[in-house]
């Protein structure tokens, strides 16, 4: 893909703060759920809940235009127990589904140690996983940042 091919792919995508906001929202719902449903501890909030960085081979042309974000819920202090981890990830990636997830992938599966990976149409990646802690994260793919998008394509 050339430089306008790529601000053209990125142009049909939500911007870096829209792409946030719809990531940290769904990241909420569901903390909250896992909560009310599983019983596991409260959350405790990430050092950093967001890091930033560029797009990387599949937009190398973009540069300060584009970013990736990480966002991190922090962790529930404890394990998910094995019996319940299958029901954990239906509810997962149900309502990760609703945004566009797709289907979860075994990233690791060893008695009390579970990950799995989700992933959208914009490259983003939910991770969601227990052993010591329980986690959930998202790194949210390539997007415009809100100036690039508005502007359009440098010539």
């Amino acid at each position: 893909m050339d430089h306008n091919e790529q601000y053209q792919a990125l142009s049909e995508r939500p911007d870096i703060e829209e792409a946030q906001a719809r990531y940290e929202g769904l990241l909420s719902t569901i903390r909250d759920q896992l909560v009310a449903e599983f019983g596991i501890a409260e959350w405790k909030p990430p050092a950093s809940p967001v890091r930033g960085s560029a797009c990387g081979p599949d937009f190398t042309d973009i540069d300060a235009d584009g970013e990736i974000r990480r966002l991190s819920s922090g962790s529930s202090p404890g394990n998910l127990p094995d019996e319940r981890w299958t029901a954990a990830v239906t509810l997962v990636a149900e309502t990760a589904r609703g945004l566009g997830f797709g289907d979860p992938e075994v990233v690791v599966d060893r008695q009390q140690d579970h990950e799995v990976s989700l992933k959208d149409e914009y490259g983003a990646e939910l991770l969601f996983g227990t052993a010591a802690n329980t986690t959930l994260s998202i790194s949210t793919g390539c997007h415009l940042t809100k100036a690039a998008k508005e502007r359009g394509a440098p010539a």
